[in-house]
């Protein structure tokens, strides 16, 4: 039985703080030029995704899946689970009041181990509908998850950097 310590993935700094940069709709350049500026659109990471302790049984490997909307861990293949607290994530966007938003993970993440051993985070997803949007305040939260592969001999705590990036629609 190979152990998997705590397994706590932390979004990538620079892109947690992203700021509005692609170019602005038809609707906001009226204000633009008036001399208004849009507000920025800022993200914060709240909650860090974390799959708690798990230990591999067998070379196989398995998965572990985190729902975001569910809010369920399913535990699947040679895994099983040692006990302790799993979170999904939780990230708040804040930026100009009403206005539609997209939030893009990338598609997989490679995850490490101070010793080395690699596993894969993959099928990262949000509770978010299709058309998300910024309330009256300007805020706006949401759950993220995803699925962490583990295969081989990979043992030890791992971590790493989820690039999640917000624009306005």
């Amino acid at each position: 039985m190979l152990l998997i310590g705590w397994t706590v993935v932390q979004p990538d700094s620079a892109a947690a703080q992203c700021r509005l940069c692609a170019a602005v709709p038809s609707s906001a350049s009226s204000a633009a030029t008036s001399g208004e500026t849009e507000t920025p659109l800022n993200i914060e990471i709240t909650a860090n995704l974390d799959f708690s302790r798990l230990a591999l049984l067998s070379r196989a490997g398995g998965e572990v899946e985190l729902d975001p909307e569910s809010r369920q861990r399913r535990i699947s293949g040679g895994i099983t689970d040692l006990g302790g607290l799993s979170l999904h994530g939780e990230g708040r966007l804040t930026g100009e009041p009403g206005r539609l938003v997209r939030v893009q993970l990338p598609e997989r993440i490679t995850l490490s181990a101070p010793n080395g051993s690699t596993a894969e985070l993959v099928k990262l997803d949000t509770d978010l509908p299709a058309q998300a949007r910024l309330d009256r305040d300007g805020r706006l939260t949401f759950s993220f998850g995803g699925k962490l592969r583990v295969t081989g001999s990979a043992s030890g705590q791992f971590r790493g950097r989820i690039a999640i990036t917000a624009n306005y629609e």
